[in-house]
């Protein structure tokens, strides 16, 4: 692959990145599939969990076929899966379409994830720019969130217009990113499909982590924070509902969510350099647990705020343990399918986590178990905080 390929692939990977979100439909997300898709919000967490379940088995697989088969041709299939996703969402009168809409996501996300950084990296590795995998990946990340926060601005007044108004709008976008996936150069190292050889190549990847403490350690706090942050973003439409917070100033909060995580994004590479790895991963644990439990505590408008701390993390965790990852993974003819593990045992996690909180909701309030949410957060982070110093520090 020649230089001027590589670039094209890394300008071609940050607008697809970008497109290939939905990016009106965040601020009033939970409260479309409660008041169209007629849902619940204990129903919600169970279907997300189940979601996740099936995301789980295709994960890996597929993550192993993107190392076969070349990551172009899976990131192509899910840009089209997610847009099938998104117009069942336009159309949803019932919770039937919700459902539907959300198995298309899962398979369009498992045939992405692993699959999209993979091919940036490699595409990188191409030319000896791997270690500007951070940066392009930070930057791709926080045009995305800026981008999110501008079309998340007006989201909560067109709503009040009609609720299916973001919904729609989100559509012409993720049509666009089909179009773009088109037109990226795959990298030379895809070998002829079998099912023996995924198979192979799966083995040898799952050994491959096993094996490895460090994969093994970034994995388990990639999970953690991830699991925490899905539960939680599920929480913010009810928990603004339950302190009388206005629907047309969802959209705002919204701006200023993908506004902070755009700026630590963007960021991350440098702030990484500033303060060191083990500072940053403390960080992280703290900026989700603490104003979890904050929120459990103290039921008001003004502990609203406390979701703009998550944000700072959710800028910060994707360019950070990606590459933090990717790093490890010293051989690429297996880095989506480990990726894709990554991904996978998030997954599994997620589907116990989300069951679990989805069940706590019958019986607790919203806010004791936001509460509970937090605490474990805590104790699990401090833990594996305890665990990275004698891994990744201590001579071996």
């Amino acid at each position: 692959m020649t230089e001027k390929e590589v670039e094209r692939n890394v300008i071609l990977y940050k607008w697809f990145f970008v497109l290939v979100e939905p990016l009106f439909i965040g601020p009033t997300l939970i409260f479309y599939l409660q008041k169209v898709g007629k849902m619940s919000l204990s129903s919600i967490y169970i279907m997300e969990a189940v979601v996740v379940a099936g995301f789980l088995f295709l994960e890996v697989p597929t993550g192993t076929l993107a190392d076969l088969i070349g990551r172009k041709k899976t990131i192509l299939f899910g840009a089209f899966l997610m847009l099938g996703s998104k117009i069942m969402l336009v159309i949803a009168v019932s919770p039937f379409y919700i459902w539907i809409s959300n198995i298309l996501w899962m398979i369009s996300l498992s045939m992405r994830s692993g699959a999209d950084s993979a091919f940036l990296y490699d595409s990188l590795k191409e030319d000896g720019r791997e270690n500007e995998y951070k940066k392009i990946q930070g930057r791709a990340f926080s045009y995305l969130l800026l981008t999110t926060a501008f079309c998340s601005l007006p989201a909560g007044f067109l709503s009040k217009i009609n609720l299916r108004l973001p919904f729609i709008l989100s559509v012409p976008g993720v049509l666009i990113s089909c179009f773009i996936a088109f037109l990226f150069k795959e990298t030379k190292r895809t070998e002829k499909y079998s099912v023996k050889r995924q198979k192979e190549l799966l083995k040898l990847s799952m050994l491959f982590v096993k094996n490895h403490k460090k994969i093994k350690w970034i994995i388990i706090f990639a999970t953690l924070i991830s699991v925490s942050s899905k539960i939680w973003f599920f929480s913010y439409n009810p928990y603004f509902e339950l302190v009388n917070f206005d629907l047309k100033y969802y959209g705002v909060m919204f701006f200023f969510f993908n506004a902070i995580a755009w700026f630590f994004s963007r960021q991350a590479h440098i702030l990484e350099k500033k303060t060191g790895e083990q500072f940053a991963i403390a960080s992280m644990v703290l900026l989700i647990a603490m104003p979890i439990i904050l929120m459990g505590v103290f039921v008001s408008k003004i502990m609203v705020s406390m979701t703009f701390l998550q944000n700072i993390v959710r800028g910060f965790r994707k360019p950070f343990i990606e590459g933090f990852l990717n790093h490890h993974i010293k051989d690429s003819n297996h880095r989506a399918t480990v990726l894709s593990l990554e991904s996978a045992a998030a997954g599994l996690v997620s589907f116990f986590a989300l069951n679990l909180f989805g069940l706590s909701l019958k019986f607790w309030p919203l806010a004791f178990s936001l509460l509970v949410l937090g605490i474990s957060v805590l104790i699990i982070g401090v833990f594996l905080i305890i665990q990275y110093r004698k891994i990744f520090l201590e001579p071996t």
